[in-house]
């Protein structure tokens, strides 16, 4: 009996279908693996509190939590300094009332930056003493 040629290359390109397919969810398998994501793995979110915590050790800042902000801005809101540090397109578009804006990117360069350092000083002024709340 012969085959038609469309049914032997079927034949003959199944076993590279499976081949590829294979492929792919070894790749898949190996990226998840290997993301960051798969078994033991930091949470983002959980290194970026600890880095902050640390940061602010070394730098003698005391964090303090957002209900705690919370509070106190209810209760006093001129006792709190707000800097919103989103882009300005997105302060124009809403934004605490008195906070001022202080657009930073987050990036590894942000921290060393000197007009970020500069505009800093300068927002901050010489109080050592308020509270100041970045968001």
């Amino acid at each position: 009996m012969k085959r038609s040629s469309s049914e032997a290359e079927l034949r003959s390109f199944w076993p590279l279908l499976v081949r590829t397919r294979s492929v792919i969810a070894f790749l898949l398998i190996s990226l998840f693996a290997f993301s960051g994501r798969g078994h033991g793995a930091t949470d983002p979110q959980a290194q970026a509190l600890a880095q902050v915590q640390e940061e602010a050790r070394q730098g003698n800042y005391r964090l303090i939590s957002p209900e705690t902000i919370k509070a106190q801005f209810l209760k006093n809101p001129t006792s709190l300094f707000l800097v919103d540090t989103r882009q300005e397109w997105e302060y124009q578009r809403e934004y605490i009332e008195d906070a001022v804006n202080l657009p930073v990117i987050p990036t590894w360069w942000t921290q060393y930056s000197p007009w970020v350092r500069s505009e800093m000083k300068k927002l901050l002024g010489p109080d050592k003493e308020h509270h100041v709340v970045f968001y």
